[in-house]
């Protein structure tokens, strides 16, 4: 087979290979919150909740920090669990650990979107901290899942906040549209004609 071919096939497989070595695939990602609490401090003076994008900004927060400073918060019954934050990845991946900072004294339930369309729990994070209250942060490792979003719910004092998420994996490669692969197997059937008639010469 001759370079052009060999070099054609190579960027093609490239191309279609998944991305290498783990990273925060929630970087940038689209965040949203649902439910009545959001914005509610529960009493806690001088501050106004962070924008949703801030959870998946890469950017954490002093640790001990008051727990409404900065954050995406929220307050009510600790038994309503319609406060939820929803995280969206830019596409499917491979998720095997996740990093939360939050309000220290509470837990946060974390589930995730698979590609069955179904909602499936995945962790459960207590921040920690050097402080006995403010931010902490704490991390879970599972078996890797495919998921293509994330949401978060907490329990505990009925007061909450969200500083960051992260989520280590690597995207999976997109499903090429059937017309494409259809195209691409077009034109490696024409490769390999095209080298069988020049190795015949």
């Amino acid at each position: 087979m001759n370079k052009k071919i060999s070099a054609l096939l190579a960027t093609t497989l490239a191309a279609i290979a998944p991305l290498a070595g783990a990273a925060n695939i929630a970087a940038g990602a689209a965040v949203n919150t649902t439910g009545p609490g959001f914005g509610n401090s529960e009493g806690w003076c001088c501050a106004a909740p962070a924008a949703a994008a801030t959870v998946t900004d890469g950017l954490t927060l002093p640790t001990g920090q008051q727990w409404n400073i900065g954050t995406v918060f929220w307050g009510g019954d600790n038994k309503d669990s319609a406060d939820t934050i929803t995280i969206t990845l830019a596409g499917a991946a491979s998720v095997s650990s996740l990093f939360l900072q939050a309000d220290n004294n509470d837990t946060y339930a974390v589930s995730y979107l698979g590609l069955d369309h179904a909602w499936h729990d995945l962790a459960s994070i207590q921040p920690n901290s050097d402080s006995s209250w403010g931010l902490g942060d704490n991390t879970a490792s599972f078996a890797a899942v495919t998921a293509t979003a994330f949401e978060i719910q907490a329990s505990g004092d009925g007061a909450y906040s969200v500083a960051e998420f992260r989520a280590d994996g690597t995207f999976l490669p997109a499903v090429p549209e059937p017309t494409s692969g259809l195209m691409i197997l077009g034109g490696l059937a024409a490769l390999a004609s095209v080298a069988r008639r020049r190795a015949a010469r």
